[in-house]
């Protein structure tokens, strides 16, 4: 995708982008737990700034905004439990499985299994 979005923009484009990405340096074992508790696209084993520049994008600036998304995460986590009956009869099940997500995400997050990058880069002039 990323090669996708090189390719759309004209010279010295810029993208900039948010995603979640499992921490470096961890063990097999917590690696596969950030995967599970994670969004399914946080599988990658590279860091997200070498994928950006192997696109062919330059200038890769990677800010990590973690602590600030897992504050985020539990007001969005307490906001839905207030609003429950509400949300309930419009999600129903996936209520549960939403919040569960959320949850998991919370607690991989604060554990330092994943991270919330902000990616911003740019096209090469070519």
């Amino acid at each position: 995708m990323l090669r996708a979005c090189r390719r759309l923009l004209r010279p010295e484009g810029q993208i900039a982008f948010a995603t979640i990405a499992i921490a470096p340096d961890l063990s097999k074992k917590d690696h596969r737990r950030a995967a599970r508790m994670g969004p399914r696209s946080v599988s990658s084993t590279r860091p997200i700034g070498d994928l950006v520049g192997a696109a062919g994008f330059e200038e890769v600036e990677v800010t990590d905004v973690t602590k600030d998304f897992v504050e985020t995460l539990r007001a969005w986590f307490k906001a839905f439990n207030t609003n429950e009956a509400e949300l309930r009869s419009l999600l129903g099940e996936r209520f549960d499985e939403r919040q569960r997500g959320r949850r998991d995400m919370i607690d991989a997050t604060g554990e330092g299994l994943l991270q919330r990058l902000v990616v911003d880069a740019r096209a090469p002039s070519d």
